[in-house]
């Protein structure tokens, strides 16, 4: 190979790799579970996960009846919260960081409607 090729050659290929690599320090995605808000139930009901992983409740499209995600109990230090009230086609979503149990509820169906989250 002739000098002046290997010169224009060397700069391409340095390129090349850098933007191949990761960025250093890049990080990852935090992983994402999706719950579905179903007729009367939270589905699924029992969901273990790690700390850092987006919760995301979806509402399905044939829902007729008004639901919405409330936290009850949780570890210490965590805030409670309340999703707005939807009927369909809606998405309310948290990350969970600190592990422990999480009790989640429908406000509108507490008896039926109860869900589980254990950050391990």
């Amino acid at each position: 190979m002739s000098r002046r090729l290997t010169v224009l050659l060397v700069p391409v290929v340095l390129l090349a790799a850098i933007f191949a690599l990761p960025a250093q320090g890049a990080k990852k995605r935090a992983p994402v579970k999706t719950v579905g808000v179903v007729d009367y139930a939270y589905t699924p009901a029992r969901l273990t996960v790690r700390p850092g992983t987006r919760i995301v409740w979806k509402w399905d499209a044939a829902n007729s009846a008004p639901h919405d995600v409330k936290l009850t109990a949780a570890p210490r230090g965590v805030r409670r919260f309340l999703s707005p009230t939807a009927t369909a086609s809606f998405t309310f979503a948290r990350t969970l960081t600190a592990k422990g149990t999480y009790r989640l509820l429908c406000t509108f169906h507490a008896t039926v409607m109860r869900q589980t989250i254990v950050v391990k």
